[in-house]
């Protein structure tokens, strides 16, 4: 196993359901009618909420421990969030796309919403003081990001052992497509299983448990992601579990994770995984929700963002970026630049892909960091690669302009 990958941890998420009324058993049911509870005490008492869960008037008792753990998943999901030390529920921007979007009966508007907020949480968790542990803590993973990332690169599945071995100990960017390539290899040599040590020293418990999160929350509770129990790749002590995008669904991950909606926009692109932005660094909690729960675009509005051209320059691959449309500058250097644009307008763009920039002709860059910034801006850590010999094709893509 890849050395970078045992650190002996592994993926620690909220423990309660994803609220999905779309699908009609009790599980789903009832974590929906719990967020609704949540929904319709918007700026009110927390303290009341939980009161009332204990209520005879409630459609059944939850604890006040239950609410807070029902709390913590709907801040995960990016739908709420209380600050701590007050008593104030507030539903965040999308939290009310959300809710809307299942009142108009919009199963796809539902989908679109719930990924792109599942997709900027990072696995750090809020600002709250003491983390789940020292890998949690210093991890710059969006982690159901990630692991959509991995199954689009993967044939649109993974199975069981594969996120118990090696995808659910990834905690940095830096190791994801290693991951992923280790996927491989498992998938072609199922014989070297052991080769692949679980994180722990036993299945049952807090890591199935955990793990089982993270597949219902990914799959927005058996919505996006399907499941079935019948293969025996990695033979009979394995797990026999296999989790795969729905077909219907596959055009809507892609676009939440950066693609346009056509599945085949992003041909020139990097794999999905050598795409991913690093996760943002929060110090303060209201900074956190705001990120976290703003809103979310619309399908048609990321379709319609511009994407970069890419043009072939001595046998390689290179986008190219212009002011105002693709990017804005943050920084300028010597030998670096810093470059700001909409995640979906730079899609396409990855860790070692070389760009050149509308306002400097003279100079290809290469794409050293891939940051989010914002719920839908990334940043760009660029340095100066190769000089531009012929600039005439060039020139004309830009108009004759130099930015």
């Amino acid at each position: 196993m890849p050395e970078a990958l045992q650190n002996g941890d592994f993926w620690r998420v909220n423990s309660y359901s994803y609220p999905n009324p779309f699908r009609p058993n009790a599980n789903s049911q009832e974590a929906w009618t719990t967020f609704c509870s949540f929904y319709e005490n918007d700026q009110e008492s927390y303290r009341s909420l939980k009161a009332y869960w204990q209520s005879p008037e409630a459609p059944r008792r939850i604890g006040s421990q239950a609410v807070e753990s029902w709390k913590a998943a709907f801040e995960e999901f990016g739908l709420l969030y209380v600050i701590s030390r007050s008593d104030t529920i507030i539903v965040t921007p999308a939290g009310k796309q959300f809710y809307d979007a299942v009142e108009a009966n919009d199963r796809d508007d539902f989908v679109w919403i719930g990924l792109n907020l599942l997709f900027r949480y990072p696995l750090q968790g809020p600002p709250r003081g003491r983390s789940r542990s020292p890998a949690h803590s210093e991890a710059d993973l969006l982690p159901y990001r990630f692991l959509h990332s991995a199954m689009r690169d993967l044939g649109d599945y993974f199975w069981w052992t594969e996120l118990e071995r090696i995808l659910c100990q990834v905690f940095s960017t830096a190791t994801a497509p290693e991951a992923v390539d280790a996927v491989r290899d498992l998938r072609t040599n199922p014989s070297r299983v052991e080769d692949y040590p679980l994180p722990v020293d036993r299945r049952e418990g807090a890591f199935y448990n955990s793990l089982n999160q993270v597949a219902n929350h990914a799959g927005m509770n058996h919505l996006v992601l399907a499941q079935e129990n019948e293969g025996e790749h990695y033979g009979p002590n394995e797990i026999r579990r296999r989790h795969f995008i729905n077909r219907h669904d596959i055009s809507l991950v892609s676009a939440a994770l950066g693609d346009t909606t056509s599945l085949t926009d992003c041909d020139v692109s990097a794999t999905f995984v050598d795409r991913l932005p690093a996760a943002p660094v929060f110090t303060e909690e209201q900074a956190y929700f705001d990120y976290l729960g703003a809103a979310v675009p619309s399908l048609a509005a990321a379709g319609a963002a511009a994407k970069p051209e890419a043009v072939a320059v001595a046998g390689d691959t290179v986008f190219v970026l212009k002011s105002g449309e693709h990017f804005e500058s943050v920084l300028e250097g010597d030998r670096e630049r810093v470059v700001e644009g909409n995640t979906h307008t730079l899609c396409r763009v990855g860790r070692s892909h070389r760009v050149i920039l509308s306002t400097d002709l003279d100079w290809t860059y290469l794409v050293v960091d891939k940051d989010l910034v914002g719920p839908t801006a990334v940043r760009l850590s660029l340095r100066r690669a190769r000089p531009i010999t012929n600039i005439e094709p060039i020139e004309t893509l830009f108009g004759g302009d130099d930015g």
